[in-house]
């Protein structure tokens, strides 16, 4: 009895001993990470904290709380930010400077792990996206923007906007990185920047719903020299490769396109300043053309028109040879078809232009053809008009054969033969060499 008394009064004392030990551990805790509520963490002690560690400068603090959930950390309202010499401005948004819990009661310094920013917006100048590059890979401290719109300026005219972002420059291990996940024209993208060692840089860009992906990989250990690079770009599963230097502009070279629909090489230049174009040769080996009219006629004319956003958004050129010659020019909302030549023998010459797209949409078009006949005889024939893709219909405007304007009521039996003969339910039998030459060799004055 007096053996089982004594074990359990030396218990007693050992569960004292944990007791005294835990209500100390929560005083000690408590005090540590509260002390720092009855700091005054003047706002000149921010601003040149953040000067100092992120190079950021801060303007307009109306409100500072210190707030120990989730963890330490200083939560500002009623303020703006500069990123170095203002590459990135944030307006309307609430800053958490997220404390280092080593030297919260230090109240002399303010030591940061990482700057949270919510909501607002960030204002960046398409000039000034190599500084921001820059800035990212020497920044120190991790920088998070949570339901942030990121605005991209040209000339302070806005190109486009990423909205709803979640955005984060991270460095860990000498390792630089940039992750954007965000909305663009309604559409969720993913873009990652990771700077890695060997003076390499990766780029990855996603935006799923309209089937695009590109994984990029910068050269740049030799300074001296220009950029170069290996690009791989997926776009509704057509396959993208090319070399490129950078300079002044972007030169691609050693370029092929690969899928079901074209084999390709492809060569030219892109540039980013006074804004973005491209002028690019493009040679195709193979190229589906009654295909490819099907998918664009599906996309672009009879589906949603937010698709065609991203399109009015292109200014550049696309320039075919091989196969046949001529331009796809992008231009101000508009695409034009412009100098092109199909076939060799009696060719097709023709113009066009789309500048609306969706049901309404259609396409103006300028025919010039010769059609010879069995005494070798050549008649020149004219044609223009438009199709319109949503219903497959092509509608003659004027007719000149042989430098004679026909009737309207002749050019509406040609419209009705070319319904039949060519189209035959499919607006992709436009481009049937077969069709169309028969279609020609019926003209007569």
């Amino acid at each position: 009895m007096n053996k089982k008394l004594n074990f359990i009064f030396k218990n007693k004392k050992i569960y004292k001993v944990f007791l005294y030990l835990l209500v100390f551990f929560v005083i000690i805790f408590s005090t540590y990470f509260f002390i720092p509520k009855f700091f005054n963490y003047a706002p000149k002690l921010i601003e040149e904290s953040l000067v100092i560690n992120s190079d950021i400068k801060i303007k307009n603090i109306s409100n500072i709380n210190y707030k120990f959930l989730p963890s330490p950390r200083l939560s500002l309202s009623g303020t703006s930010l500069e990123f170095k010499e203002n590459i990135l401005a944030v307006e309307g948004a609430e800053i958490e400077i997220i404390l280092n819990p080593l030297s919260i009661i230090n109240y002399k310094i303010l030591d940061y792990n990482k700057i949270l920013i919510k909501g607002g917006f960030s204002i960046v100048e398409i000039d000034e996206v190599d500084l921001l590059f820059n800035y990212i890979k020497q920044n120190k401290k991790k920088i998070i923007f949570k339901k942030n719109k990121i605005v991209l300026l040209k000339n302070k005219k806005k190109l486009f906007e990423v909205s709803d972002s979640q955005v984060k420059i991270n460095t860990t291990n000498n390792l630089q990185q940039l992750n954007i996940n965000g909305f663009f024209f309604n559409h969720k993208i993913t873009f990652i920047l990771k700077d890695e060692s060997e003076g390499k840089t990766k780029i990855v860009f996603k935006i799923p719903e309209l089937d695009i992906s590109s994984n990029i990989t910068i050269d740049n250990k030799d300074k001296l020299q220009p950029h170069r690079g290996l690009v791989n770009i997926e776009v509704l599963n057509n396959f993208f490769q090319f070399n490129f230097s950078k300079e002044q502009n972007i030169k691609i070279k050693e370029g092929f396109l690969r899928s079901g629909l074209i084999n390709s090489l492809i060569a030219g230049n892109l540039s980013f300043k006074p804004y973005f174009s491209f002028d690019l040769n493009i040679q195709p080996s193979t190229l589906n053309i009654e295909k490819l009219i099907l998918i664009l006629q599906k996309k672009y004319f009879l589906e949603d028109l937010r698709k065609t956003e991203f399109i009015n958004k292109i200014d550049g050129s696309l320039n075919f040879r091989n196969m046949f010659r001529g331009s796809v020019v992008f231009k101000n909302t508009k695409i034009f078809f412009q100098n092109f030549k199909v076939g060799k023998v009696n060719p097709i010459f023709f113009d066009a232009n789309i500048s609306q797209f969706g049901p309404k949409g259609k396409v103006q078009f300028n025919l010039n053809t010769s059609i010879q006949y069995k005494k070798k005889v050549a008649r020149n024939l004219k044609m223009s008009g438009y199709v319109t893709p949503s219903t497959s219909k092509v509608t003659f405007s004027k007719i000149i054969f042989d430098e004679e304007n026909f009737t309207e009521k002749k050019i509406n039996n040609y419209e009705e033969k070319f319904k039949n003969e060519v189209i035959d339910g499919s607006l992709s039998n436009i481009f049937n060499e077969k069709k169309i030459k028969n279609f020609f060799k019926n003209f007569k004055l």
